[in-house]
C-alpha cells in the first residue's frame, strides 16, 4: 500500500515536529511513501536531516521512500553533496 505526504513552503526547524509526526504515521501505515516537497522553497539542515533519517528508516524496514523535490531543494542537496 502506498501514500503521499505533500509539504509546501518550507521544511525548516520550525516545522520539523509537525512534519515528523506526519512522516512517522505514514511510515507505519504504508509500504511506499512519497514525500512531495516540490512546493518547498526553503529547507535547512534540520529538514535535510529528517529526510535522511526517513530514508534510513525506510531502508531498515524494507519500505520505499520516494522524494519529489523542487528545483531549489534539488540544487541545495546537490550543493552539499546529499543524495536522496
Amino acid at each position: 500500500m502506498s501514500g503521499t505526504i505533500t509539504l509546501d513552503s518550507e521544511l525548516t526547524i520550525n516545522r520539523i515536529a509537525e512534519v515528523l509526526n506526519k512522516l512517522k504515521e505514514a511510515l507505519m501505515k504504508w509500504d511506499e511513501v512519497t514525500v512531495d516537497i516540490s512546493g518547498v522553497k526553503k529547507i535547512d539542515v534540520a529538514g535535510i536531516q529528517m529526510l535522511v533519517a526517513a530514508q534510513k528508516e525506510c531502508d531498515n524496514r524494507g519500505n520505499r521512500l520516494i522524494l519529489m523535490k523542487s528545483d531549489e531543494v534539488a540544487d541545495f542537496l546537490s550543493l552539499i553533496g546529499v543524495q536522496l
